[in-house]
């Protein structure tokens, strides 16, 4: 009779069981995987939807849209030096209509400002690269991936551009006209990129004097399609501005809208806070509701409310104590020595602007200023020396007996209030006025080896608070960008 057989160790057990214990778990593994495929490709993937175009659509349309698309997709080998214009893509579509050919950017050559700038005629764009100067690339959705000045900004559908026109912006310490005029063609050419999907606004201001505000003059007050009648309008409108130092800044626009702010009688903004005129500008960006904006701004301007009356008061008896010493200098009639001084300053502005006209005729860029102070600044006085000119200052009736100026005596009843109350207002105006949170870009145009850092840090704060990014901007740094667009460009 067999000896009973021996019980199975815990051990044997186990490792007898291992086969199958390797085949379930390759077989929950491939079950994963395709529960994951089928997830994917079943839920997660968007299904293909079929619309009926729009009725108004006739066949021309459809062909010049489908030009459009073709453009941008062999967009690699177009760049600011061969750009696509409305004519070649409407006149290639049969039955079309056929419209003039887009504005040339101002040129600065014969009879006006030669040797400083201007640009071959910038067509309607595709939708494609334009190296670091301004460049767009189709993302999902009808979302853009959008390089503006060398700054990159993803998911962009929607874009508005908040310019200062003023003449701050091309005074010589900043690079004069050249500056504006190159900043006026990379926005034309980013524009020109643009696919037809996308949407953008422009607003352009400048800053006011002597505490009042500055005017803001819209392209549109809502955002315009980037389609090509939309192109060619923009491009006729931003191309005459400040190309003149005759008529500069708003003056510079043909028939200028006017534009009322939005009331916003919730917002919780302060009625009585006098604030920097990009941000009034800003507000009527923020009132198109872009998902992005573009500021590019000479100064973070200044915030102001009215004194107190007791200040205010107190700043009378300043004044006129001032004016009651001066009698003892020689200065009987302070208002009368203010009169000369206005009428001299005026005289010194209309010897820069016979000045201005000489050197446009020579084919030169003329000297723009805001104030006709700034013509006896040091700088101002070596540069009207460099080139052969000079304007004296006329003193008549405005000196004292020891033969010195008269001052200018401040007696205007604002004061200066902290920058943070810019923070606040932003905020205040993206909450009221978009549904989403824009992103709010700034670049703060400054001469050869400026560097505010009091402006530097307010404006970076406010573009890091609203989900965008702060950069300087020079001349040096606008004309190194499209030299670097122009050498990738003839690398395509």
């Amino acid at each position: 009779m067999s000896s009973p057989r021996a019980k199975k160790t815990l051990y044997e057990r186990l490792t007898s069981s291992v086969p199958l214990l390797v085949t379930v778990i390759v077989h929950v593994i491939l079950i994963i995987v395709a529960g994951a495929f089928v997830v994917q490709e079943q839920i997660l993937k968007p299904k293909k939807k079929f619309e009926a175009a729009a009725a108004t659509e006739s066949t021309a349309q459809k062909q010049i849209e489908h030009r459009l698309q073709v453009a941008r997709k062999s967009s690699a080998s177009s760049s600011s030096s061969n750009p696509v214009s409305a004519n070649r893509i409407y006149s290639t579509a049969e039955g079309a209509l056929q419209l003039p050919e887009m504005p040339a950017l101002p040129s600065m050559g014969a009879g006006g400002f030669g040797g400083f700038g201007g640009a071959a005629g910038i067509g309607v764009g595709t939708g494609g690269g334009m190296g670091g100067v301004g460049s767009t690339n189709l993302g999902g959705r009808g979302f853009m991936s959008m390089s503006f000045l060398g700054m990159t900004s993803q998911n962009v559908q929607k874009i508005a551009f908040v310019i200062d026109i003023g003449t701050d912006l091309m005074d010589i310490r900043k690079g004069g006209f050249l500056a504006f005029n190159i900043i006026r063609e990379q926005i034309m050419q980013l524009v020109g990129t643009m696919p037809p999907s996308a949407e953008f606004g422009v607003v352009l201001f400048e800053n006011g004097n002597w505490g009042n505000p500055g005017r803001v003059a819209p392209f549109r007050t809502e955002l315009m399609p980037a389609n090509v009648a939309g192109k060619e309008e923009f491009f006729a409108w931003l191309a005459p501005i400040n190309t003149s130092a005759s008529r500069t800044g708003v003056s510079s626009i043909s028939n200028p809208r006017r534009w009322t702010p939005k009331p916003l009688p919730n917002a919780g903004l302060d009625d009585k806070l006098q604030i920097p005129d990009w941000t009034r500008a800003l507000h009527l960006a923020l009132e198109m509701q872009p998902d992005t904006v573009y500021i590019i701004t000479g100064s973070q301007g200044s915030l102001r409310r009215r004194a107190s009356d007791a200040e205010i008061a107190r700043r009378k008896r300043a004044y006129d104590e001032r004016v009651e010493a001066l009698k003892k200098e020689g200065v009987t009639d302070y208002k009368a020595a203010m009169a000369a001084r206005s009428r001299a300053f005026a005289k010194a502005r209309q010897e820069l602007d016979e000045i201005n006209k000489k050197l446009v005729a020579q084919g030169k860029q003329p000297l723009v200023i805001r104030y006709p102070e700034r013509i006896f600044e040091k700088d101002f006085q070596a540069e009207l020396k460099k080139l052969g000119y000079s304007i004296k200052l006329d003193t008549t009736g405005w000196t004292t007996k020891d033969g010195k100026t008269v001052p200018w005596i401040n007696n205007d009843p604002w004061e200066r209030v902290s920058f943070t109350e810019v923070y606040n207002h932003v905020s205040r105006l993206q909450n009221a006025l978009v549904p989403k949170k824009a992103a709010i870009n700034i670049f703060l145009f400054v001469g050869p080896g400026q560097e505010p850092k009091d402006q530097m840090e307010n404006l970076g704060k406010v573009a890091s608070r609203n989900s965008g990014r702060f950069e300087l901007l020079t001349t040096k740094r606008l004309e190194e960008i499209k030299r670097r667009a122009a050498e990738e460009a003839a690398k395509r």
